[in-house]
């Protein structure tokens, strides 16, 4: 299933790296009457305003998520939900295991 995944992302890459390399052609890039600028790549268009999307919704999403995280925090300190009492470091491995990026080493496979 992991190959099969890593083949889609290589897939997913060589067909963005070709749609770069075939919209090289450059465009007059306008702001408004005044500021244009001539001659930029297609592609360096395309890139920034991708980026600029990236940027612009992870800003939007940071709001509700900070305001997530507070409400968590009010509802651990009030009872409402357990507080973990395992470090972060063991909560970070436990992730990391169960996600995939690290296999669980068993009782024989230790070193």
């Amino acid at each position: 299933m992991k190959l099969a995944a890593w083949l889609l992302k290589l897939g997913f890459f060589l067909l963005v790296l070709w749609f770069a390399l075939k919209n090289t052609t450059p465009v007059p890039v306008r702001f408004n009457s005044e500021l244009a600028w001539e001659h930029v790549p297609l592609i360096v268009v395309m890139l920034v305003c991708v980026a600029l999307g990236a940027l612009l919704g992870a800003l939007a999403l940071s709001l509700p998520i900070y305001k997530m995280r507070r409400e968590v925090t009010q509802l651990r300190r009030s009872g409402a939900l357990p507080s973990t009492s395992e470090s972060s470091a063991e909560r970070m491995a436990s992730a990391a295991r169960q996600s995939g990026a690290v296999a669980e080493l068993g009782s024989g496979e230790r070193s």
